[in-house]
Order: C-alpha cells, then structure tokens, then sequence
C-alpha cells in the first residue's frame, strides 16, 4: 500500500501552462487524507519550487522536497537543509574547460538568478519555466565563488547526446551527466539522483520501497522510478523511462496522466 508519493514537476505534474490542475490537486488532497506522503522531486532548485510546494500546502506540514535533480534535499515544516552535494572547485573547472572546448555555455544559479557564459535561446526558456532573471557572466568559472549542485549546458537537441557522451567518458566516475529536457544537459556530483534521495526520504521515515510510487517522464527520473515499487511513466515520458516503469499512463502531463495513476492504482487500491 502505497505510504510516499514522489512527483516530478515539469512535464509531468504541471501542465505546459506550468500550472497544476484541478483534477490532479484533487486527486493528490484525496491521497493524503488517506495519510499519503508527497514529496516533489524535481531538478528545479529550491525557491523554483515553492509556489507549487505552497500550492500543495506542504510547508503547512511535515514534509520533504527534493531538488536539482537530487542534490539538495529539505524538509518543508521546519523549512531545514537536510543533504546536499555539491561540485567541488577543482572538478567543476575541469568541466567548465569541457565545455569551452565542446563550445557550449554553461549555466549555474545562485537564489534567483541563472549565471551563463554566454546568452542563448534555451537560458531564455529556463527563465520562463523557473521565473528567475539571468545575468550574463562570460569569465563565470574564474567569478564563481561558491560550489555549485548541479551544471545546465544549454544547447541544440541534435548537440547534446554526443556531448553527454563525452562528459561521461572523461568524468564518468565524478559526476552524473543526463539530458533532462531536449535541450539541457545536466552534471550532477556522483552522489545526487532522484532515485538515492528518495530512498533517504523513505528511510527517514521508515517506508519500505515497496511503499513508494514515484512519477516521472525524463532521465532525470530514472533513478527514483526504478526505485520505488511503483514506478510510475508518464504518457509523454521517454522511451527509456517508460520502459523502466511498472506502469505508463495513458494520459499525458496535460492531460491529468498524475491524477490518472492516484485514482487509478492508489486511490483505487484503497477504496
């Protein structure tokens, strides 16, 4: 019987307009009644997920959020950093190297603002989605003066997959490289995944994994799908995660595909 509900953000529980539909806020209110936990589990960092955490009324409760794909985890009542993995300054120059060489610009924030090297069209995307400002910082890996928890490299869809594979090759045992949207790379320290933050939560809180669902549609949710013993795909998820879940919706992202799996193999199960 399902305890703990992990919920990715974009493109699976909200919608392209970035909002969360009636259907879904009701059937997430029906699963906690129910004693439901939810977590939201997102590659977004932190204060890009406050709306939607206030929107649940998470910080009215205990509760956990997970963010930048992994890397940091907090608690909502008492708001408290629980985890967080950062790259390391040595690391994170060689990769900033990388990526000069790749010629690809490179993206990382601090509170509400995206820092990149270099202006382009998917940083703009990333401040609609996140609604931070940007600011253009070309000499950014001599500039930065804190250790980051993740890299964006923005870039053309056609681009990206072969330069993953090349950061994979060079920095496989340091860092995780996956492509979360068509058209951002993410780096990750080696530590962070969705999937091992979710199983500290579910520790935490003593809930075996067979107790956890956990919905997701990209790479970045691999890892906690095939963690929790319901994992759960979205419609408009990738081939390689809907072929790692127990279950696919046949509904997608703007079409309540989260509201679909509640009612469906949790409130269902239930009632």
């Amino acid at each position: 019987m399902v305890q703990l509900l992990a919920l990715d953000l974009d493109d699976t529980l909200l919608r392209a307009d970035l909002t969360i539909s009636d259907r879904n806020l009701r059937a997430l209110k029906a699963a906690e009644e129910m004693g439901v936990r939810i977590v939201l589990a997102s590659g977004r960092v932190v204060p890009a997920m406050e709306r939607y955490a206030e929107q649940l009324g998470l910080f009215e409760r205990p509760g956990y959020m997970i963010s930048e794909n992994g890397s940091t985890v907090t608690a909502t009542l008492p708001r408290a950093l629980l985890r967080q993995y950062t790259i390391a300054r040595a690391l994170l120059l060689q990769l900033f190297e990388a990526f000069e060489v790749l010629d690809l610009p490179v993206q990382v924030y601090r509170e509400k603002t995206i820092l990149v090297t270099a202006p382009n069209v998917q940083t703009g995307a990333d401040m609609k989605i996140s609604g931070f400002n940007c600011q253009v910082v070309p000499d950014l890996a001599e500039r930065i003066d804190f250790d980051p928890t993740k890299l964006v490299i923005p870039g053309d869809p056609e681009i990206l997959p072969m330069a993953r594979d090349v950061i994979r090759q060079a920095f496989g045992d340091q860092v995780h490289a996956f492509i979360s949207k068509p058209y951002f790379l993410e780096i990750l320290p080696i530590q962070a995944d969705k999937g091992n933050a979710l199983r500290y939560v579910a520790d935490t809180l003593g809930i075996s994994r067979d107790d956890v669902m956990a919905i997701g549609d990209a790479g970045n949710d691999l890892g906690m799908i095939q963690f929790a013993g319901w994992g759960v795909a979205m419609a408009n998820g990738t081939e390689e995660v809907r072929n790692a879940a127990r279950v696919v919706t046949s509904l997608t992202h703007d079409d309540d595909g989260v509201a679909e799996a509640v009612e469906r193999y949790l409130l269902g199960n239930r009632g």
